[in-house]
Protein backbone atom coordinates (compact mmCIF):
# COMPACT_ATOMS: atom_id res chain seq x y z
CA UNK A 1 0.00 0.00 0.00
CA UNK A 2 2.87 2.19 0.51
CA UNK A 3 2.83 3.68 -3.59
CA UNK A 4 -0.92 4.92 -2.49
CA UNK A 5 -2.22 8.24 -2.06
CA UNK A 6 -3.53 8.94 1.96
CA UNK A 7 -6.60 9.08 1.06
CA UNK A 8 -6.87 5.28 -1.05
CA UNK A 9 -4.34 3.75 1.80
CA UNK A 10 -6.80 3.96 3.96
CA UNK A 11 -9.67 2.49 2.14
CA UNK A 12 -7.81 -0.27 1.10
CA UNK A 13 -7.15 -1.21 4.74
CA UNK A 14 -10.51 -1.28 5.46
CA UNK A 15 -11.02 -2.87 2.31
CA UNK A 16 -8.59 -5.65 2.81
CA UNK A 17 -10.29 -6.19 6.84
CA UNK A 18 -13.80 -6.53 4.92
CA UNK A 19 -11.93 -9.22 2.42
CA UNK A 20 -10.40 -10.90 5.13
CA UNK A 21 -14.10 -11.41 7.10
CA UNK A 22 -15.69 -12.30 4.34
CA UNK A 23 -13.11 -15.14 2.88
CA UNK A 24 -12.68 -15.86 6.72
CA UNK A 25 -9.28 -17.38 6.44
CA UNK A 26 -6.21 -16.77 8.31
CA UNK A 27 -4.25 -14.00 6.88
CA UNK A 28 -0.47 -13.40 7.28
CA UNK A 29 0.13 -9.17 6.01
CA UNK A 30 3.73 -8.45 6.36
CA UNK A 31 4.26 -4.44 6.79
CA UNK A 32 7.47 -2.11 7.48
CA UNK A 33 4.22 0.06 8.46
CA UNK A 34 3.52 0.35 11.81
CA UNK A 35 0.19 2.43 11.32
CA UNK A 36 -0.97 -0.84 8.94
CA UNK A 37 -0.02 -3.58 11.41
CA UNK A 38 -2.48 -1.50 14.58
CA UNK A 39 -5.10 -1.04 12.15
CA UNK A 40 -5.34 -4.17 10.60
CA UNK A 41 -4.36 -6.83 12.41
CA UNK A 42 -5.75 -9.11 15.39
CA UNK A 43 -2.16 -9.94 16.79
CA UNK A 44 0.90 -8.56 15.67
CA UNK A 45 4.03 -10.57 15.45
CA UNK A 46 6.88 -7.93 15.41
CA UNK A 47 10.21 -8.66 14.24
CA UNK A 48 14.09 -6.94 14.19
CA UNK A 49 16.49 -8.46 12.57
CA UNK A 50 15.25 -11.99 11.15
CA UNK A 51 14.46 -12.27 15.67
CA UNK A 52 10.84 -12.37 17.11
CA UNK A 53 10.89 -9.54 19.56
CA UNK A 54 6.66 -10.39 20.71
CA UNK A 55 3.28 -11.86 19.47
CA UNK A 56 0.48 -10.04 20.75
CA UNK A 57 -2.80 -7.94 20.25
CA UNK A 58 -2.21 -4.26 18.80
CA UNK A 59 -3.20 -3.21 22.59
CA UNK A 60 -0.90 -5.16 24.25
CA UNK A 61 2.13 -4.09 22.33
CA UNK A 62 1.55 -0.57 22.49
CA UNK A 63 0.60 -0.90 26.20
CA UNK A 64 3.00 -3.55 27.80
CA UNK A 65 5.72 -3.39 24.55
CA UNK A 66 8.10 -6.55 26.19
CA UNK A 67 11.24 -4.26 24.95
CA UNK A 68 12.58 -0.94 23.66
CA UNK A 69 12.24 -2.55 20.11
CA UNK A 70 8.74 -3.01 20.45
CA UNK A 71 8.11 0.32 22.62
CA UNK A 72 9.80 2.05 19.65
CA UNK A 73 8.30 0.21 16.77
CA UNK A 74 4.55 0.63 17.40
CA UNK A 75 3.11 4.61 17.88
CA UNK A 76 2.99 7.47 16.25
CA UNK A 77 4.00 9.72 17.74
CA UNK A 78 6.85 7.77 19.13
CA UNK A 79 7.26 6.90 22.81
CA UNK A 80 9.48 9.24 24.43
CA UNK A 81 12.63 7.44 26.19
CA UNK A 82 14.97 9.08 28.74
CA UNK A 83 18.27 6.95 29.95
CA UNK A 84 19.42 7.41 33.12
CA UNK A 85 20.44 6.02 36.54
CA UNK A 86 18.45 4.93 39.67
CA UNK A 87 19.31 6.66 42.87
CA UNK A 88 17.78 5.07 45.48
CA UNK A 89 14.13 5.34 44.73
CA UNK A 90 14.65 8.19 42.13
CA UNK A 91 15.39 8.40 38.16
CA UNK A 92 17.92 10.72 37.72
CA UNK A 93 18.02 11.57 33.90
CA UNK A 94 20.48 14.82 32.40
CA UNK A 95 17.95 17.36 33.17
CA UNK A 96 15.36 16.21 35.86
CA UNK A 97 14.51 13.74 38.26
CA UNK A 98 11.79 11.38 38.62
CA UNK A 99 10.53 9.85 42.16
CA UNK A 100 9.86 6.17 41.36
CA UNK A 101 6.41 4.69 43.16
CA UNK A 102 7.15 1.57 45.06
CA UNK A 103 5.22 -0.54 42.60
CA UNK A 104 7.75 0.48 40.38
CA UNK A 105 10.84 -0.06 42.38
CA UNK A 106 9.85 -3.52 43.21
CA UNK A 107 9.74 -4.16 39.73
CA UNK A 108 13.09 -2.23 39.30
CA UNK A 109 14.87 -4.08 42.10
CA UNK A 110 18.64 -3.86 42.26
CA UNK A 111 18.60 -2.48 38.13
CA UNK A 112 20.37 0.97 38.27
CA UNK A 113 20.69 2.14 34.57
CA UNK A 114 17.56 2.75 33.29
CA UNK A 115 15.04 3.92 30.10
CA UNK A 116 12.19 6.08 31.60
CA UNK A 117 9.41 5.16 28.93
CA UNK A 118 6.01 7.89 28.58
CA UNK A 119 3.80 7.59 25.74
CA UNK A 120 2.91 11.56 24.28
CA UNK A 121 -0.64 11.18 24.92
CA UNK A 122 -0.26 10.17 28.90
CA UNK A 123 1.82 13.74 29.24
CA UNK A 124 -0.59 16.30 30.46
CA UNK A 125 0.37 19.97 29.18
CA UNK A 126 -0.57 22.81 31.64
CA UNK A 127 0.01 26.49 32.49
CA UNK A 128 1.60 27.70 29.05
CA UNK A 129 3.37 31.12 29.86
CA UNK A 130 5.27 33.18 27.53
CA UNK A 131 7.22 34.34 30.95
CA UNK A 132 10.44 32.11 30.99
CA UNK A 133 11.06 33.84 35.06
CA UNK A 134 8.16 31.21 35.98
CA UNK A 135 9.58 29.76 39.24
CA UNK A 136 10.07 25.89 39.27
CA UNK A 137 10.11 25.87 43.08
CA UNK A 138 6.32 24.84 43.23
CA UNK A 139 6.49 22.31 40.89
CA UNK A 140 5.47 18.77 41.53
CA UNK A 141 7.11 15.83 42.05
CA UNK A 142 6.21 14.39 38.66
CA UNK A 143 6.30 17.83 37.31
CA UNK A 144 8.34 19.77 35.03
CA UNK A 145 8.97 23.27 32.97
CA UNK A 146 9.96 22.68 29.64
CA UNK A 147 9.53 25.11 26.48
CA UNK A 148 7.65 24.36 23.52
CA UNK A 149 9.93 24.60 20.52
CA UNK A 150 7.44 23.36 17.31
CA UNK A 151 3.87 22.81 16.91
CA UNK A 152 2.43 20.19 15.05
CA UNK A 153 -1.35 20.84 14.53
CA UNK A 154 -3.34 18.35 13.42
CA UNK A 155 -6.72 19.39 13.57
CA UNK A 156 -8.29 16.97 16.12
CA UNK A 157 -4.58 17.51 18.66
CA UNK A 158 -1.43 19.24 18.76
CA UNK A 159 1.76 18.14 18.45
CA UNK A 160 4.11 19.82 21.14
CA UNK A 161 8.10 19.41 20.87
CA UNK A 162 9.52 20.37 24.08
CA UNK A 163 12.52 20.97 25.29
CA UNK A 164 14.69 22.26 29.00
CA UNK A 165 14.95 25.79 29.11
CA UNK A 166 18.37 26.70 28.17
CA UNK A 167 18.95 23.05 26.64
CA UNK A 168 17.49 22.72 23.32
CA UNK A 169 18.65 19.91 21.68
CA UNK A 170 19.32 17.81 24.58
CA UNK A 171 18.73 14.14 23.93
CA UNK A 172 16.05 14.18 26.77
CA UNK A 173 14.03 16.34 25.17
CA UNK A 174 9.57 15.27 24.49
CA UNK A 175 6.84 15.43 22.68
CA UNK A 176 3.50 15.38 24.15
CA UNK A 177 0.44 15.77 22.52
CA UNK A 178 -3.00 17.70 23.42
CA UNK A 179 -6.04 18.14 21.72
CA UNK A 180 -6.48 20.53 19.15
CA UNK A 181 -8.76 23.24 21.04
CA UNK A 182 -5.60 23.28 23.76
CA UNK A 183 -3.80 26.37 22.12
CA UNK A 184 -0.34 26.40 22.78
CA UNK A 185 2.08 28.32 20.80
CA UNK A 186 6.15 27.68 19.99
CA UNK A 187 7.83 29.96 22.62
CA UNK A 188 5.34 29.12 25.47
CA UNK A 189 6.72 27.56 28.54
CA UNK A 190 4.77 24.74 29.89
CA UNK A 191 4.09 22.89 33.27
CA UNK A 192 4.07 19.32 32.23
CA UNK A 193 3.21 16.11 34.18
CA UNK A 194 4.08 12.74 33.85
CA UNK A 195 1.99 10.70 35.69
CA UNK A 196 3.89 7.74 37.94
CA UNK A 197 0.55 5.30 36.99
CA UNK A 198 1.69 5.46 32.83
CA UNK A 199 5.35 5.50 32.95
CA UNK A 200 7.25 2.27 31.58
CA UNK A 201 10.40 1.25 32.95
CA UNK A 202 13.53 -0.52 30.37
CA UNK A 203 16.67 -2.32 31.64
CA UNK A 204 19.12 -0.14 30.02
CA UNK A 205 21.61 -2.94 29.16
CA UNK A 206 19.17 -5.47 27.33
CA UNK A 207 16.51 -3.29 26.46
CA UNK A 208 13.86 -5.79 28.18
CA UNK A 209 10.59 -3.87 29.84
CA UNK A 210 10.43 -4.48 33.83
CA UNK A 211 7.48 -1.99 34.33
CA UNK A 212 4.79 -1.09 31.59
CA UNK A 213 1.62 1.39 32.70
CA UNK A 214 -0.63 0.09 35.04
CA UNK A 215 -4.42 -0.67 34.55
CA UNK A 216 -6.79 -0.02 36.76
CA UNK A 217 -10.16 -0.50 35.06
CA UNK A 218 -11.82 -4.08 34.18
CA UNK A 219 -12.19 -3.11 30.71
CA UNK A 220 -8.79 -2.40 30.40
CA UNK A 221 -8.01 -6.07 31.77
CA UNK A 222 -10.26 -7.51 29.54
CA UNK A 223 -8.17 -6.34 26.36
CA UNK A 224 -5.08 -7.54 27.56
CA UNK A 225 -6.52 -10.86 28.57
CA UNK A 226 -8.28 -11.46 24.97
Amino acid sequence: LSNLDAKLRAEMRTELQNLQDQLAVTTVYVTHNQTEAMTMADRIAVMDDGELQQVASPFECYHRPNNLFVAEFIGEPMINLVRGTRSETTFVGEHFSYPLDEDVMESVGAREDLVLGIRPEDIAVVDATTDDTADDTALGDHELRMDVTVVEPHGDQNVLHLSHPDQPSADDALQAVTEGMHLVTRGDRVTVTIPPDKIHVFDAETGTAVHNRRYDQEDDRTQLEQ
